[in-house]
């Protein structure tokens, strides 16, 4: 490991998930969103994806460690890759939703329901200030 990772490891807070339950229900959520996200940028560029979360604080390293375990298990053809290969903002919250689930949460319908509403505010409005 490099130094600037063994110092990222050092200062990094607690995080939002520290590890991947060995549950059935935590085994198969864990691969349905690796599966989940190596179809929208390809199974090499998830673990840029789990590195970014990891900085973010929204897994720890226990998790990332298991999580790249299981991406060894994970192949996808690739003409079922996104065409764009990157993550929107909706794939991020869909993340972090899937984070708090593994973490033990429960998401309610009605916090669903209010991200689907915030989530669509933001598209209407880059769509209109940018012409997307």
């Amino acid at each position: 490991m490099n130094s600037s990772m063994t110092h990222i490891l050092a200062v990094h807070k607690p995080a939002k998930l520290e590890d991947i339950p060995d549950t059935p229900e935590g085994i198969i959520l864990t691969f349905k969103w690796l599966e989940y996200l190596a179809e929208k940028v390809g199974v090499e560029n998830v673990p840029d994806i789990l590195e970014f979360y990891y900085m973010l604080g929204w897994i720890g390293e226990k998790a990332l460690t298991k999580l790249l375990k299981y991406l060894k298990g994970i192949r996808i053809d690739e003409e079922v890759i996104d065409s764009s290969g990157k993550l929107n903002i909706a794939d991020h919250v869909l993340s972090i939703l899937i984070i708090e689930r593994l973490n033990g949460k429960s998401i309610s319908t009605d916090l669903l329901d209010k991200l689907e509403w915030e989530l669509r505010k933001i598209r209407k409005g880059a769509e209109q200030l940018y012409g997307l």
